[in-house]
């Protein structure tokens, strides 16, 4: 029995020695991005700093009234949770982030990552996904969830072929009616993606993924899309289209940014049910991008 203990004891100690090392390695590497991009998280712990917090998200998705009150931020940063402002070296907000931790052996969900404007195009959002990162593998978290819009081509594009991260579920009008600037009137489904932190972030962008065989069950037909079309019994791939710029189409033409929410819907969740899954993300041309699904086999 003790020869026992003392294993468990030694194994112990070496799984502590690997979170310690994958730790530090990823907080060199946050670091490094977050120089890089001029910026640096500063998490908030206090009611002052959780209202600056909710300040600069008021910016970004033009929030007629805060989401929800700072009470509620001030009782989660306390709780333990990452709350933060991203600000330039010269205390200039330019973003925000908001996550909370699970029980035991859940991921840590980050809820909202916003930046103004200005800041994005420049390392920003890769700096800031980096620093999460680090701070959950600090606290022995070695996996992270969130949610995008699936027509948003830049933030798939960012998640999949820059991070990494890949959907796990396809979630329809998740958050409800959502009446800020960006999200009003147009259903609020979402994908939710995990990232595997234990796994080194890509150095660069994923190469594009090969896709023999594809069926493409719904394609951009002039900036509109089509009917989903179900892939046949013997294709091994699906590609489901998304515009390159839905946020245009929701301000230009409603009812056309409508439809690609009606028809995207129907694919991912048709064949996400049926057990496909989001393998990839091809480009489609300079802007759009497509979903590349793969048949599950059978076990």
């Amino acid at each position: 029995m003790r020869m026992l203990d003392d294993m468990d004891t030694i194994l112990g100690a070496q799984a502590a020695r690997r979170t310690d090392t994958a730790a530090s390695t990823a907080r060199a590497l946050a670091d490094g991005a977050c120089a890089a991009a001029g910026i640096r998280l500063v998490p908030a712990d206090d009611a002052a700093a959780c209202e600056r917090v909710l300040q600069v998200m008021g910016r970004i998705w033009g929030w007629e009234r805060p989401q929800f009150e700072t009470p509620v931020a001030v009782a989660l940063a306390h709780g333990g949770n990452l709350i933060a402002v991203v600000e330039t070296a010269d205390g200039e907000p330019i973003g925000a982030t908001m996550g909370m931790c699970g029980p035991p052996g859940r991921p840590f969900h980050s809820h909202i990552v916003g930046l103004l404007p200005a800041a994005t195009g420049r390392g920003v959002g890769r700096a800031v996904k980096l620093a999460q990162r680090a701070w959950c593998l600090e606290r022995g978290i070695e996996t992270m969830t969130w949610t995008f819009d699936p027509l948003v081509a830049r933030n798939a594009f960012f998640n999949i072929r820059r991070l990494g991260a890949l959907p796990v579920e396809y979630l329809p009008d998740f958050y409800g009616p959502m009446t800020d600037a960006i999200n009003a009137g147009q259903g609020s489904d979402r994908l939710l993606v995990e990232w595997d932190l234990t796994a080194a972030p890509p150095s660069a962008t994923r190469p594009e993924p090969a896709v023999p065989g594809a069926a493409t069950v719904v394609a951009d037909v002039a900036g509109a899309a089509s009917d989903y079309l179900p892939p046949h019994d013997d294709a091994p791939l699906a590609l489901i289209s998304v515009p390159g710029d839905i946020e245009g189409i929701r301000h230009d033409d409603p009812a056309r940014a409508q439809r690609w929410r009606e028809q995207t819907r129907r694919a991912l969740g048709d064949l996400t049910s049926r057990g496909w899954t989001v393998d990839g993300l091809a480009r489609r041309d300079r802007t759009g991008v497509q979903y590349v699904l793969r048949r599950r086999e059978p076990q």
